[in-house]
């Protein structure tokens, strides 16, 4: 197994990641976070490094990087700007040794599920997605372009007080890029949306909106009592795990389902 730094291009800006590939790797995954919280780091929590070297254990390759605005990444945050950062990340791991040639899979948290999902409809080259706790839309995150920009400014993605320059546009933008819009264009490609039903940041029926639109083939995996941050969740990545191996032996082929894993 080993760690590659990732250095790609996104817009005007250099974004950084790393990728870790183990021996024999089945695919590539480009693992996307979400909005950070803005609290004080859980120093338990091995971000996605640890995620990322969960799913190396179990053969995948995955890359990780830091959107825009966040964790010390230049730019500032806007819905259609995170999109460009994964397609400039997908574009980056295609190019990487070993890596390029194998199916590439979104697996998106939150936001970045989100911005993945609206990725992942414009680019055939995503042969899947799986999102976790993926919202249906952003907007649900404020009333109205100043409450939500208030808080994007106290969460620390927002920096520039003179960003956005046109406030209705960066909305506009934001609604716009709903992943409720896009999910239903990737169909034949599989989709996985998984969820916990006690998530009180994206309440559980964003999960049932997107599964509803979503193409075939798709499942929705409900997590019983779990909260929001599902990659430090045992049973979602149990779940993600299983889907790949089914979907990468059988490709193409159908299935639905709702799935409530056990407790």
């Amino acid at each position: 197994m080993q760690t590659r730094a990732v250095v790609f291009r996104s817009d005007d800006l250099t974004l950084e990641g790393q990728i870790i590939i183990p021996e024999q790797p089945r695919a590539a995954l480009l693992l996307c976070h979400g909005i950070p919280g803005g609290g004080p780091p859980d120093p338990t929590d091995e971000g996605y490094e640890g995620f990322a070297r969960a799913m190396a254990a179990s053969s995948f390759a995955a890359m990780w990087f830091n959107f825009r605005g966040c964790r010390g990444a230049p730019g500032e945050f806007s819905v259609s700007g995170w999109r460009t950062d994964i397609d400039g990340a997908l574009d980056a791991m295609a190019k990487t040794p070993g890596v390029g040639e194998l199916p590439r899979v979104i697996v998106g948290s939150s936001a970045g599920g989100a911005a993945g999902i609206d990725v992942a409809a414009d680019r055939d080259d995503v042969a899947m997605i799986a999102t976790l706790a993926a919202p249906a839309t952003l907007a649900q995150m404020g009333d109205d372009e100043q409450a939500l920009l208030q808080r994007l400014r106290n969460i620390g993605v927002i920096h520039d007080p003179n960003f956005p320059p046109d406030p209705n546009e960066w909305w506009a933008d934001l609604v716009g890029g709903a992943a409720e819009n896009a999910i239903g264009r990737i169909s034949p490609r599989p989709i996985l949306l998984i969820h916990g039903d006690a998530d009180q940041i994206v309440p559980y029926p964003h999960a049932e909106t997107l599964f509803d639109r979503a193409g075939e083939p798709k499942e929705l995996v409900r997590i019983p009592g779990a909260a929001h941050q599902l990659r430090r969740d045992p049973r979602a990545l149990d779940a993600i795990i299983d889907w790949l191996d089914r979907r990468l032996a059988r490709r193409g082929a159908g299935h639905s389902g709702q799935v409530t894993p056990q407790m």
